[in-house]
């Protein structure tokens, strides 16, 4: 019997709590243990903790515990800590969202990822009312002296305030793992989110921040802006540090912040999803946002993906400019919006018009650069030694016309010059060899090959 895995759960049709147990089969090559245990609204309580302590500390191969929603205070963390510490070396996702952890509780934690936490990615200690000083014991551990594996933080609804961002802030100056990083509904306000971009400047490794429902005005919002043009002056390259995707929902951001923000994505070089539902803009605020659509027409990279929804100061005249706005980028990919308007579908029928165009020529900057090289290989392929009988038909035409109908083959001209000639030399030289498609696109697009790498994934996802 080769290894599987068995699946079982037990669910409580009236609560919505559940126990979902995800194991390995016993067999001649692989060993018997979970792998995965979620322990859901189970009213799960201090006490109890003594008792799954001892279960956890015999599960080895144990990679995602979630005891969401429970109990769960510091007295329970710590009784749990010391036998997932023993037990459970491999472990890599802990979600304990919705207890009662405390700031008492985060600390437990924070030793932890120093002296046994090395392997864990992810953790989510969500509603847990934690404050500003257990965002700082956390931060503090949160280094490169100290851990080197934490990928995804959520600190959601918690009460860090703004000193507790600022603790974040400090500790993003200095962390070169963390890559999500989670913070919406913490009463950060304009000076946690001053702090928290300032120690952004020096990072490259985060790739996502929500910061929605935090109090931030376009006071704060210009601490973002700040950041975008400093990070616009570098070189892109394929591994370009900087932010990925933001989310500023449900913040009071008003006609001027959402002003001062556009001028931040104006000078873009990174951010290409951009969430800012209900924040208060009207018709002269989108003005500023179809500039930044337009520039988008020039600006590699630009921006993806745009949510604007639950803004119900929005017009359809804003919706209007939208579209025509979006006419001239040919990178948005996606774009959401509440359209709530007499004859709402004539104006969202030419959005969708472009976002299918654009989802074209994003499969298309992926597929013609494969297409020149592999079609230039044949057709421009030397054949001076070869018999006269083989100089005839398509080898007999001019190289400077065979190559001219290898660019034809752009129809949708989503490639530049330069990475036209790039793939005709490719093509030309048969010394040139590429393990995998990925490389050969990195050959030919250079510094757009990690931009046409986000498109793709964000038409396949």
């Amino acid at each position: 019997m080769g290894l599987g895995a068995r699946h079982q759960m037990t669910q409580s049709r009236h609560t919505g709590s559940h126990a979902l147990v995800h194991c390995a089969q016993a067999d001649n090559m692989a060993p018997m243990g979970l792998y995965a245990l979620e322990l859901c609204q189970l009213g799960l309580s201090d006490k109890k903790c003594a008792w799954l302590g001892s279960v956890l500390e015999t599960q080895p191969y144990l990679q995602l515990l979630s005891l969401r929603d429970n109990h769960i205070g510091h007295t329970g963390i710590r009784r749990l800590i010391s036998p997932l510490a023993r037990g459970c070396r491999k472990l890599s996702v802990l979600d304990l969202s919705g207890n009662m952890l405390q700031s008492q509780g985060v600390r437990i934690l924070a030793q932890f990822l120093v002296t046994s936490g090395q392997g864990l990615e992810t953790l989510d200690v969500s509603s847990n009312g934690v404050t500003a000083i257990g965002a700082r014991d956390l931060a503090n551990v949160l280094v490169p002296e100290f851990n080197l594996s934490l990928k995804h933080l959520n600190l959601n609804m918690n009460q860090l305030e703004g000193s507790g961002c600022e603790a974040m802030g400090r500790m993003l100056v200095q962390n070169q793992t963390l890559e999500v990083l989670t913070l919406s509904q913490n009463n950060m306000f304009d000076n946690g989110c001053q702090a928290l971009f300032f120690g952004l400047e020096s990072n490259t490794t985060l790739k996502s921040l929500d910061i929605s429902g935090n109090f931030i005005s376009h006071v704060g919002a210009r601490s973002i802006q700040t950041y975008l043009q400093s990070s616009s002056t570098q070189t892109p390259t394929d591994n370009q540090p900087g932010l990925q995707s933001l989310n500023v929902s449900a913040n009071s951001l008003g006609d001027e912040g959402i002003d001062v923000l556009c001028g931040g994505l104006s000078a873009n070089r990174h951010l290409i999803d951009l969430i800012a539902n209900n924040v208060d803009v009207t018709d002269n605020g989108m003005q500023h946002v179809c500039k930044v659509l337009k520039a988008g027409a020039v600006n590699t990279p630009s921006l993806l993906t745009l949510s604007l929804r639950h803004n119900y100061r929005l017009t359809r005249n804003s919706y209007a400019q939208l579209a025509e706005a979006s006419k001239a980028n040919h990178n948005i990919l996606r774009i959401a919006a509440d359209l709530q308007f007499e004859g709402w579908d004539e104006v969202w029928t030419k959005v969708e018009m472009i976002l299918i165009r654009n989802t074209v020529y994003a499969m298309e900057r992926y597929r013609v650069p494969l297409l020149m090289v592999a079609r230039g290989r044949i057709l421009l392929r030397d054949i001076t030694h070869s018999t006269s009988a083989n100089s005839t038909g398509i080898y007999s035409l001019p190289i400077e016309l065979r190559r001219m109908i290898l660019i034809a083959l752009d129809k949708h001209n989503v490639l530049t010059r330069t990475q036209h000639i790039s793939a005709l030399n490719i093509a030309c030289n048969p010394a040139n060899h590429f393990s995998t498609k990925q490389e050969l696109l990195a050959a030919v697009l250079a510094n757009d090959y990690a931009f046409v790498h986000e498109m793709i994934k964000t038409v396949h996802s």
